[in-house]
């Protein structure tokens, strides 16, 4: 009876669409419509999977809904552990491994019993695919001869549960995965679970994800086949340009009527439409999606803690480049970092193992030396961060560095004094605790006080002269560091206003502003984050404030996720990040394209973009269901606007602090990367203060580019601090297409 009333509901559902319901709302919607027709394990489960990941963004979906799910796959287990085919059916492995599967993504949404009762089944679950393991893998029940799908399935939930590829029946798995090609499946389906399985235990298969990007490009797959590898594309990928048009794909592959909308293979020779597996597949996607899109933007701050703890290398310490090896300067930067994020947590202790592994080597070095070594004395302001330093520690280390002074209260090299050395000493004896009275101290800040130079640099010592080099901003930052404590403003007012005078037109601080020889200009510094962090701290120490300044001038430097070229400059960034009680909340394109619908924005063009503005406004309301107005700008009020103007004719920073744009020439750069400027748009978020703004800017030559890309559904998945358009005609027609944009979410 089940099966025609399946049928039915399939005619049904290919009556006219006439809704305008969200697409994640109206997929879940017909997979609780259809609840009551499902048979198998693997429809309840897959569909318990797409619920589960869609609460809470669809509104009306409750957990009553996915109660039923969870109830009818744990009223089925059977007493062995495992599920079968059907209700009552005998356990298998591949119907066992999707169920455990569906559990498993479901506990997040439980606590409580019900959570407790799930656990109970998943591990029930668990120990009948353990035992169905046959010693190479594992066959459709258990003791039978090894076959893929069961096989592959079993990785996979195994994986979920937090298996590894080094445990030795997931590695003797994937041996045998990696040699078979009779896969008992479509090919699509078997490199979707395949990329899945393996992605849960960490292995990665030489070029299977590039023979995922083949396939889903093929017109040979099934819809399911296509619903599946767009899934699989996302988890490994993220939301990209070309994972946002697998998705506009799969939404024009979408079979709909009043109130849902679903997924069906087109029946073909051995095809069948499998209509609830292929719409639980689709909507995974657009859930995980959904579920990216909406996540807040986090503060700098809270990024920057969770970036630091993931650039953490094995050995506990942190690089100076990211996959180099570790650095105590770098180390000690971000530990300190750390502790403003956290009191103590696992990669803090790690990087503290670290650095008590370095200091007495390091200590050693300087001995031998006979010079203060950096490293050393960076190890033990670490430690004294932390008070990990007892009394009868710090006594030896103050006599330690003491008895590498070149004379009394002044350290150097074999160069001779120098400020650097010394300026380091100032700091470790005064964090060891000794006074400021003391008669090294005194002595080194009577010797820096007394340079010629504005500013301090490199010294060449010999019994003939003293040569003083050009003074560096890295050389004399360190040295007010350490005379902060010991010194007014007007004992450094010549030293402080040399520094200032090194800050660039952009807001930076570079080592060297410039550089002449005979007047020739030969070199220009470039700022960093890290001198210009700390000469904003130490400038701001002496009463001299920049600090917002630096903050508008830091904000648009993020770099992969981290702030600046090094984790030094990222763990600075941190730190100054934390010092700031409110800092300006970043806004992401996809919060500005989720306003669209109701947010009734506004088209504003600047002269000469009438054209492409009226384009741009059909294309937007058919997507959004809106009604634009367009109309030449004049100014940015309250409201909500769309804005279609060129490169240059607006400064972003005064609507997004996050967000740099230059153009040099043939060249544009955002944030720090350059592309090529007359053949890229640039699409940023901005806010005011009681309005949103989506710049759209363009050179006149890509107007065509223009009204392709924002007519494309693929707008709906904008996302990033901004999205960078490319456009290269490829086929030489001078007609712009979808394939022949290359798009860019920059984060």
């Amino acid at each position: 009876m089940k099966r025609v009333v399946t049928v039915l509901l399939v005619v049904m559902m290919i009556l006219p669409y006439a809704g305008a319901v969200p697409i994640l709302d109206a997929s879940t919607r017909f997979l609780l419509e259809g609840k009551e027709y499902m048979e198998t394990t693997q429809q309840l489960s897959l569909s318990l999977i797409a619920l589960a990941s869609s609460y809470p963004a669809v509104e009306n979906l409750t957990m009553g809904d996915i109660d039923y799910f969870v109830d009818a796959l744990l009223a089925r287990q059977n007493p062995d552990g495992g599920w079968g085919y059907y209700e009552g059916s005998v356990s298998n492995v591949v119907d066992t491994s999707y169920a455990v599967i569906a559990l498993k993504k479901t506990l997040a949404v439980y606590e409580g019993n019900k959570r407790s009762l799930i656990l109970n089944a998943i591990e029930r679950g668990v120990d009948f695919l353990v035992d169905s393991y046959n010693g190479k893998g594992w066959g459709y029940v258990p003791n039978t001869l090894t076959e893929f799908y069961p096989t592959l399935m079993a990785v996979w939930a195994l994986g979920e549960m937090g298996y590894s590829k080094e445990h030795p029946y997931i590695k003797s798995a994937i041996e045998y995965l990696e040699k078979t090609e009779s896969y008992g499946i479509r090919r699509g389906e078997a490199v979707a679970l395949k990329l899945l399985a393996y992605h849960a235990v960490g292995y990665v298969s030489p070029g299977l994800r590039e023979e995922a990007w083949k396939l889903v490009d093929s017109p040979e797959i099934t819809v399911k086949e296509r619903a599946f590898l767009t899934y699989a594309l996302l988890v490994y990928d993220g939301l990209t340009f070309e994972t946002a048009k697998l998705l506009t794909t799969l939404e024009d592959l979408k079979e709909k009527n009043e109130s849902f909308v679903y997924w069906a293979n087109k029946p073909g020779q051995l095809i069948q439409r499998e209509v609830f597996v292929t719409s639980a597949l689709a909507t995974w996607s657009f859930a995980k999606v959904s579920g990216e899109l909406a996540a807040g933007q986090e503060t700098p701050f809270g990024a920057s803690c969770s970036e630091l703890e993931k650039v953490q290398n094995k050995d506990g310490g942190w690089p100076y480049i990211i996959g180099f090896s570790s650095t105590d300067r770098a180390t000690y930067y971000a530990l300190k970092a750390l502790k403003k994020c956290y009191f103590m947590d696992e990669s803090i202790e790690k990087g503290i193992e670290w650095v008590k592994g370095r200091i007495d080597k390091n200590m050693e070095i300087s001995s031998k030396s006979g010079e203060i070594y950096p490293p050393y004395i960076y190890n033990l302001l670490t430690l004294l961060e932390f008070n990990l330093v007892n009394e009868s520690e710090k006594a030896k280390h103050i006599a330690f560095i003491k008895g590498l002074k070149k004379e009394d209260g002044k350290w150097g090299d074999f160069l001779g004094l120098q400020p650097y050395d010394t300026a380091l000493a100032i700091k470790a004896l005064l964090a060891l605790g000794v006074s400021p009275q003391d008669e090294d101290i005194a002595k080194a800040k009577e010797w820096l006080l007394s340079f010629p130079t504005k500013g301090w640099g490199t010294v060449i010592t010999t019994k003939y002269y003293t040569r003083f080099f050009s003074s560096e901003v890295s050389t004399t930052i360190e040295v007010l560091e350490a005379l902060q404590p010991l010194v007014t403003k007007e004992d450094v007012e010549k030293h402080l206003n040399w520094l200032l005078n090194q800050r660039t037109e952009d807001g930076g601080w570079p080592n060297v502003k410039e550089s002449y020889i005979v007047g020739v200009l030969m070199y220009q510094g470039q700022p960093s984050v890290e001198l210009t962090i700390r000469a904003t701290e130490v400038l701001y120490a002496f009463g001299i404030d920049y600090r917002q300044e630096t903050l508008q001038w830091l904000l648009p430097k993020k770099r992969n996720n981290l702030w600046g070229n090094s984790i030094i400059d990222s763990a600075l960034a941190t730190l100054y990040f934390s010092t700031f009680e409110e800092l300006p909340k970043p806004v992401n394109l996809y919060e500005v394209i989720r306003a669209l619908p109701d947010g009734n924005f506004k088209i504003l063009y600047t002269f000469g973009r009438d054209k492409v503005a009226l384009s741009v406004k059909e294309s937007l309301d058919m997507i959004f269901g809106t009604n634009m107005t367009a109309e030449e700008f004049k100014e940015i009020g309250d409201g909500n606007y769309i804005v279609l103007a060129d490169l240059t004719e607006f400064d972003l920073s005064k609507y997004n602090p996050y967000v740099e744009l230059k153009v040099d020439g043939e060249s544009l750069y955002l944030n720090g990367k350059g592309y090529k400027g007359d053949g890229t748009m640039v699409i940023v978020p901005g806010k005011t203060s009681k309005g949103y703004i989506l710049f759209v800017l363009y050179p006149r030559s890509l107007e065509g580019a223009v009204k392709v890309f924002l007519a494309s559904n693929i707008v709906k998945y904008l996302n990033g601090v901004a999205c960078v358009v490319s456009y290269e005609d490829k086929n030489k027609n001078g007609i712009v297409e979808l394939e022949e944009l290359k798009a860019e979410f920059v984060r």
